[in-house]
């Protein structure tokens, strides 16, 4: 009993202490093939930050510097307020779900939240990211009780964002890039999204990026080995996807495309799917581990499907993002089978085109209707028939259905043309 009390406590604190030995990450640029100026990194000084809702950069404060992806500012090492405390049990009354969560889940919240540490801070957001099915868990607790600056959004609330105004020439390509965490939580660069990055299913350089040319529906599907993705990503990567664009002006510019997870279930009333979440990852060989970090996983959390779904509105943008990845997440046995797909489709919002077809059947209608009854009105005055009968009403449904059925067809033929030409 000694010796398990012994190790309770002392876990904790070799995880923190882990934790403050890790270096600090620079604030340089740390790409992976790509030039620093095709990135915010490379359009601001290097005590500034680029605001991308306003493309303006803007000075970091006193005992901050920029964060290594170049989007905000975090607190300078050395700055510290006071020592993290060394046990964390009290600091959530739910349990941690994994061995990953257990080993470094409250060191990871103790050295964010009291040193720091933007690692500490990128790691317990990446935790939180891994929980795709659920934010009822210890990690999202934690998450919800830092108080450090330098703790990244988990999503963009009901879309805080501004949409931008993108335009797109026919079969051009749809520019995204993505800034890369690993699972301890450090930066890998932004990196353009290319050669299958968000693919799991393996196919041709030629079929792999005719997803992202615009106006091309894409479908791609496959089964594959729990063992094969292992061997690729034997650790989660995690992801924020952006959209690369030009202004009015010509100056380039970033967008963060939000991320739906439809499988995610939350304590508040609100819709999920209301919420556009900034991060994701596709494999997660890490939380089904039980024994040791070091063994196979039992089971592995992957990105089953991705859908990029790409808004074309025909008049004024509403309210939907140009561009939505929805990612849904499976748990999968290991060793198994899966299927995976990766998906792009075009949505157009028929506008006010609903409306302007039913005043247009609205007014035709009441034309054939009267059309009718002047046919029917003709033919009884030729026939010299007094009164009104059988026959009379005969005719004036004849005549109706035949006005009726021109209007449909002119109708039909109408919304085809402009349906052709819009879309």
């Amino acid at each position: 009993m000694r010796a398990k009390k012994f190790s309770q406590n002392i876990l904790p604190l070799l995880a923190c202490v882990l934790f403050l030995s890790w270096p600090q990450l620079a604030s340089g640029p740390q790409m992976e093939g790509i030039p620093a100026l095709s990135t915010p990194l490379g359009k601001c000084g290097t005590q500034e930050f680029l605001d991308i809702e306003s493309d303006v950069c803007r000075p970091c404060t006193e005992n901050q510097m920029r964060s290594p992806d170049g989007l905000r500012c975090v607190c300078v090492a050395g700055t510290d307020q006071m020592p993290p405390p060394i046990d964390c049990r009290a600091c959530s009354a739910l349990p941690s779900r994994t061995l990953w969560e257990f080993l470094f889940l409250d060191a990871s919240f103790l050295a964010c939240n009291n040193t720091c540490n933007e690692t500490a801070c990128q790691l317990l957001t990446n935790m939180v990211t891994l929980e795709a099915f659920s934010l009822q868990n210890r990690a999202y607790d934690l998450y919800t009780k830092t108080k450090s600056p330098d703790l990244p959004k988990l999503w963009y609330g009901s879309m805080e964002t501004s949409f931008p105004r993108v335009s797109f020439r026919k079969n051009s390509q749809i520019r995204l890039k993505v800034t890369k965490y690993g699972a301890r939580g450090d930066f890998l660069g932004w990196e353009d999204v290319s050669r299958g990055m968000l693919q799991l299913c393996p196919d041709s350089q030629n079929v792999l990026e005719a997803a992202f040319v615009f106006g091309t529906s894409y479908k791609q599907s496959c089964s594959l080995e729990v063992s094969y993705l292992l061997q690729k990503d034997p650790e989660p990567t995690f992801y924020e996807l952006f959209l690369q664009y030009e202004d009015d002006k010509g100056n380039v510019r970033w967008w963060p495309v939000p991320i739906e997870n439809p499988a995610i279930r939350t304590s508040s009333s609100a819709s999920p799917n209301s919420w556009a979440f900034r991060r994701f990852f596709l494999v997660d060989g890490l939380s089904g581990r039980k024994q040791n970090l070091t063994d196979p996983p039992e089971t592995v959390t992957l990105a089953a499907e991705l859908l990029l779904s790409v808004y074309l509105p025909t008049g004024s943008p509403g309210n939907e993002p140009p561009f939505l990845l929805t990612v849904k997440y499976v748990q999968q046995d290991n060793p198994g089978i899966v299927q995976a797909s990766f998906l792009v489709t075009y949505i157009q919002d028929p506008g006010t085109a609903q409306r302007d077809t039913d005043i247009a059947f609205g007014v035709f209608g009441s034309l054939a209707v009267l059309y009718a009854f002047l046919k029917a009105s003709s033919w009884v005055r030729r026939s010299r028939l007094p009164n009104i009968n059988l026959m009379i009403v005969v005719k004036f449904c004849a005549y109706l259905a035949g006005s009726l059925a021109n209007v449909f067809f002119l109708i039909t033929v109408g919304i085809g043309i402009y349906w052709l030409i819009v879309f």
